[in-house]
């Protein structure tokens, strides 16, 4: 008698082709159609930071964009963190980016006092990689519909998809998105 898999809901949607269900406390994983390529110049912010994607192809990438003030950050960081944890040594990683508008020394404060150890540190406090303003003054690639967004890039530097709000990235599901992103590239 041939043994009987169970599969969760969620490695059913994922080996039919669709992204499996990840929920934040806002929203829900949802792809991008059209699906666009990352920058192929680095950036480097008015903050000091260099983003640099070219570096990263080969990778899934997670791009959270976050805030020292906002509190669902504030509760999403350490989840971050110890998804970064479970990353190291995969070809995933977390580019955190703190709108904030103050400096690096800011977040990194923020860093210690949460005993974040995972996560770099990246800022861009005048939005020259995600934005708010309409306009989009600082030319950033990445709207920022809502504090905390994550965007995910797949290993071939497509954005594929965003979660809008805080989500539970430390559970099982997040990781069964990211490796759905790293098997299903287009």
């Amino acid at each position: 008698m041939p043994a009987v898999i169970w599969m969760t809901p969620n490695a059913r949607a994922a080996r039919r082709g669709r992204p499996p269900a990840f929920y934040s406390y806002d929203g829900q994983y949802t792809q991008i159609v059209p699906q666009r390529p990352v920058p192929i110049k680095p950036i480097v912010t008015d903050g000091g930071s260099i983003i640099d994607f070219q570096r990263l192809r080969g990778e899934v990438v997670l791009i959270n964009f976050w805030a020292t003030w906002c509190v669902p950050c504030v509760y999403e960081m350490p989840l971050l963190d110890r998804l970064q944890a479970k990353l190291k040594g995969t070809k995933a990683t977390i580019l955190p980016i703190a709108v904030d508008d103050g400096n690096k020394a800011n977040v990194e404060a923020f860093y210690k006092k949460h005993d974040l150890t995972h996560l770099k540190v990246i800022v861009d406090p005048d939005q020259q990689v995600g934005y708010f303003n309409a306009a989009n003054p600082g030319r950033g690639i990445f709207p920022l519909y809502a504090l905390p967004i994550t965007y995910v890039i797949n290993p071939n530097g497509l954005i594929v998809g965003y979660v809008p709000g805080a989500a539970r990235w430390d559970s099982p599901r997040a990781m069964t998105l990211i490796s759905y992103v790293a098997s299903h590239q287009i």
